[in-house]
């Protein structure tokens, strides 16, 4: 059985409502890069391949999984968001300064118009969902992950749901219909899978969420960390004693990705209160350590 995960990039500058100057070059957020590092972590077992878009906010999020596995072999695809305006006279706007510009594209249910230069229609769009998808089943990789877009992600969902016989302004309606139902949240996924046997891929959708870091520990799955990096789970439960026993942990920040710096600044700490204590008191603290 072959798996692809298709996983949305982290939040985008345009994400978070700021004007932006190249669609393709979009710089993930300080909670865009957090979201990438969570997704990281979520593998239970090294995927086969990593595939990423071109684009710098996708192949940003796919740095993040692919420096926890740096192995496995990383390609980059044409699997970038569907750029249907015209990216020139959109520099230096938002997501809301397009609004009226997107309305009226979808409006126009055209799906062979161009709106400009270096602009894609809707038909070479969903042929290019349809050739990931050629891609995907012709791969010898059984197990992948694909960080891409919210809009590719649903084509490739709709192109396997609804199997469209042909590509008008019906077919462009309803897929404008179905992307808005089926919103991608930042990393949010689709899962795709395919029997050998069978010509058709099937496709399943993970909780419509963002991801969240455990209230505990700030990060996903302990279970899977203690498997994948013990030694650090010691040092941090270390500096938890420490900090229990009444001496300051200088850093309130993440145990789980600061353990380290947590355990030897806490020993500094420590070694400066008990050298401003009078000799006799330091004596009599190290006698009750013992």
């Amino acid at each position: 059985m072959k798996h692809v995960r298709l996983i949305r990039h982290g939040e985008s500058a345009a994400n978070a409502g700021q004007a932006t100057l190249d669609h393709s070059t979009i710089p993930l957020t300080p909670k865009g890069f957090e979201q990438a590092h969570l997704v990281a972590l979520s593998f239970n077992h090294p995927p086969a391949l990593i595939v990423a878009s071109p684009f710098t906010r996708a192949h940003s999020t796919a740095m993040a999984t692919a420096s926890v596995f740096p192995h496995i072999p990383f390609e980059t695809w044409p699997i970038q968001e569907f750029t249907y305006l015209e990216p020139a006279r959109c520099t230096s706007t938002t997501v809301a300064d397009r609004r009226e510009w997107v309305e009226a594209y979808w409006a126009k249910a055209d799906p062979g118009f161009t709106d400009g230069e270096g602009a894609e229609s809707f038909l070479d769009f969903i042929a290019r969902a349809q050739s990931f998808l050629e891609r995907l089943a012709e791969h010898p990789a059984q197990d992948i992950v694909a960080f891409s877009h919210g809009q590719v992600i649903n084509a490739v969902a709709w192109l396997t749901e609804r199997k469209p016989l042909g590509i008008d302004g019906g077919a462009m309606v309803d897929w404008r219909e179905y992307e808005i139902a089926n919103h991608v949240p930042n990393c949010g996924e689709c899962l795709l899978s395919k029997d050998p046997d069978e010509a058709q891929w099937r496709v399943s959708r993970s909780a419509p969420e963002e991801p969240q870091m455990d209230a505990t520990w700030c990060v996903p799955g302990r279970a899977y960390q203690i498997v994948r990096d013990p030694e650090r789970l010691l040092i941090e439960e270390r500096a938890e004693a420490l900090s229990l026993l009444g001496y300051p942990l200088l850093l309130d920040d993440d145990p789980a990705m600061h353990a380290e710096q947590r355990l030897k600044e806490t020993k500094e700490a420590r070694s400066a209160i008990v050298g401003e204590l009078p000799e006799h008191a330091s004596t009599e603290k190290d006698r009750r350590g013992r």
